[in-house]
């Protein structure tokens, strides 16, 4: 029996977990696990969790030792609280595990992070905001049925069936830069890459590439460089229509970091990934559009300033 992992990180997400949890719980099968990594929130997200689901402060467990320093963080890099319980959801029986960190690391460290918890073949990693359908678990764990498959991503309605649809992806290069959009279709599929909002990873082929790269550090580009590796080791990368969940958007960075911060963000990052990934021509293109791109981005970041 193919066993899951569902891995939430969570920040300041009190609301979000009493409105979707129970949801998440319910997709779930006898024996899997939910590990919920909370990035030291200021709400009461711990406090909620632990009165909830009747977790008990327990040992800490030995962490895998194999894994990159590079992106992952270490064990001693992080402190943290390890709470757990199993709860009973119908006939089924799910290990909750919550990572209470005593410091906060950002999205990607803390999906890493869940992941090394994680003692199942398969993360289904989520977004706090998001609502799975009752099936969509094993809409998913079919597909890993070939060995090559690494990641499948989920249809997202943006919060119910009559809003936009996204979850499958494009990626090309064009003018020095990587761009990337959502596919003009939504059947199912190859796509450039899963996102860490909503989709089932291989756990083996996730540590064997060394998880999200703390490169693009603090958000964006961290799903869409780890999907590039994978199709770069000849692994499938995969959408299913058929996988639904629903996307809130409650859980924002804007409100964390404000628009300025953002799009610096996402400039940095976008080129991080160029520098990572391209090829040598590709890296040479960069550099030749490179002027284009900083009066581009200054052009931008004067008609955002006006708007705000």
């Amino acid at each position: 029996m193919q066993i899951v992992s569902a891995v939430i990180p969570n920040y300041n997400g009190q609301t979000l977990l009493k409105k979707f949890l129970p949801d998440v719980l319910r997709c779930l099968s006898n024996g899997d696990e939910l590990v919920i990594v909370d990035d030291n929130s200021s709400d009461e997200s711990v406090k909620y969790l632990i009165r909830t689901y009747k977790l008990k402060l327990t040992k800490r467990v030995q962490l895998p030792t194999a894994v990159s320093k590079k992106y992952f963080p270490q064990p001693t890099d992080f402190i943290y609280k390890l709470y757990t319980n199993i709860a009973v959801i119908g006939k089924n029986k799910i290990t909750i595990y919550l990572v209470a960190l005593e410091k906060n690391m950002r999205f990607a460290a803390a999906a890493n992070i869940g992941v090394m918890f994680s003692s199942k073949q398969y993360i289904f990693l989520l977004n706090n905001d998001v609502k799975p359908t009752k099936n969509v678990r094993s809409e998913l764990i079919q597909h890993f049925t070939d060995p090559l498959v690494f990641a499948v991503g989920c249809l997202e309605f943006e919060r119910d069936e009559s809003g936009d649809r996204s979850g499958k992806n494009k990626l090309w290069f064009e003018k020095g830069m990587f761009m990337h959009s959502k596919a003009t279709d939504m059947i199912s599929g190859q796509t450039a890459w899963v996102s860490g909002g909503s989709g089932m990873f291989d756990k083996q082929k996730w540590v064997f590439l060394n998880g999200f790269d703390q490169t693009f550090y603090p958000a964006y580009w961290e799903d869409v460089d780890l999907s590039f590796q994978a199709r770069k080791n000849g692994w499938k990368v995969l959408f299913d229509e058929k996988a639904i969940v629903f996307h809130v958007h409650e859980s924002t960075n804007i409100d964390v970091f404000g628009l300025q911060k953002i799009l610096d963000m996402s400039w940095k990052n976008a080129v991080a990934f160029v520098k990572k990934n391209a090829t040598f021509w590709q890296l040479l293109q960069y550099y030749l559009w490179l002027p284009y791109w900083n009066y581009k981005r200054k052009k931008h970041m004067q008609k955002n300033k006006v708007i705000i």
